[in-house]
């Protein structure tokens, strides 16, 4: 009898110490999937072999080039590595949203920790499509500290303005200005 008790008081016993199946899951990307959209517009791009001009700016200096063949996968990549869903960051940046008109949002990302190199991302929608992506940067080590501010239009193109700072150098001023 006590046997019989056992084998059936074991696995009630088991099934109750069982780990309980999450209500809710966790999101993977809380915040706007900016390295999906980067890699989504580039293949779009890519597709439609799109003609570019592209002006670079360099302390002053410019030049000028009409390209055909545009690397897109790489000349977007600092779009891309901008995208702050990474689990270590979930609670580092604090979302803003607002409606600019029916249907028309502005949800921006600020970083809560000076440590953040992306310090704010903003995304622009218009009925759910992207319109306008922007995106502050701040790098800096001992010799130098840089601001950057990237600007992503998918209708008309995207805008690079960085500037450096350095303690023991000349200091960089540099824009790069893509427009198809």
């Amino acid at each position: 009898m006590y046997r019989l008790f056992t084998l059936i008081a074991l696995p009630l016993l088991l099934l109750a110490c069982a780990p309980e199946e999450p209500g809710a899951t966790i999101d993977s990307t809380p915040f706007f999937d900016l390295r999906e959209y980067i890699s989504t517009e580039t293949d779009r791009l890519s597709a439609v072999n799109t003609k570019v001009e592209k002006t670079i700016s360099l302390n002053g200096r410019t030049e000028r080039q009409e390209i055909d063949n545009l690397n897109f996968v790489n000349d977007l990549r600092l779009f891309r590595e901008a995208d702050i869903n990474k689990p270590a960051w979930f609670d580092k940046y604090e979302t803003m949203e607002e409606t600019l008109s029916v249907g028309h949002t502005l949800t921006s990302y600020l970083a809560q920790d000076s440590s953040l190199i992306v310090r704010r991302l903003t995304i622009e929608q218009d009925q759910g499509a992207t319109t306008k992506v922007e995106i502050e940067r701040h790098t800096g080590t001992a010799l130098s500290d840089g601001r950057h501010f990237l600007t992503y239009q998918p209708a008309t193109g995207y805008d690079v303005l960085t500037s450096q700072k350095n303690w023991f150098g000349e200091d960089v001023e540099a824009e790069i200005k893509v427009r198809w």
